[in-house]
């Protein structure tokens, strides 16, 4: 994914939490938004828990459209050197996908914005094109590394969307 891709990014801290969402174009007329929500949080994995996709929908206020509410979702999942990646599809069959997907990713599998002990992420997509496509923004290539400060600095951001790639 490329900068020119991405609309707007908005960045928050609360408690021991920061958060990004990127808007990503959305060239369909689904409604909605297309983003990707990265929230980050303080500690290590004994004291932060078990990954809660829940959580993240509470940020965007529901499951966002087209999909259903969450207990209905079929997810599918993929295992990944960077770990698991979980995500529904939405389509109308006629080449218009749409994909609700959850990540969580550790500083064992990426570089974390300092201080951090997890980065979680969800993305809704709807694109025309393939399921592959809608999903391009959570891939492997596109999260697996951190926008870094000067040289020696841990990094600031926690998108790498927002950033040069290094």
């Amino acid at each position: 994914m490329a900068p020119p891709d991405i609309q707007l990014v908005l960045e928050r801290s609360f408690g021991p939490v920061s958060e990004q969402r990127i808007l990503l174009p959305n060239r369909t007329a689904v409604r909605g938004d297309n983003f990707l929500l990265l929230r980050a949080r303080e500690g290590t994995l004994a004291t932060i828990g078990r990954f809660e996709p829940l959580e993240l929908l509470g940020a965007t206020g529901d499951t966002p459209d087209p999909f259903e509410d969450f207990d209905s979702l079929l997810l599918e999942t993929r295992d990944e050197p960077m770990g698991t990646l979980s995500w529904a599809v939405w389509t109308n069959n006629a080449n218009l996908n749409c994909v609700l997907a959850f990540r969580r990713l550790d500083a064992s599998s990426r570089v974390v914005p300092e201080g951090a002990g997890v980065m979680d992420m969800m993305l809704r997509n709807c694109v025309h094109g393939t399921v592959e496509q809608a999903l391009a923004p959570a891939l492997e290539v596109n999260v697996g590394y951190a926008a870094a400060g000067p040289e020696g600095d841990l990094p600031r951001m926690l998108s790498p969307l927002a950033a040069p790639q290094p």
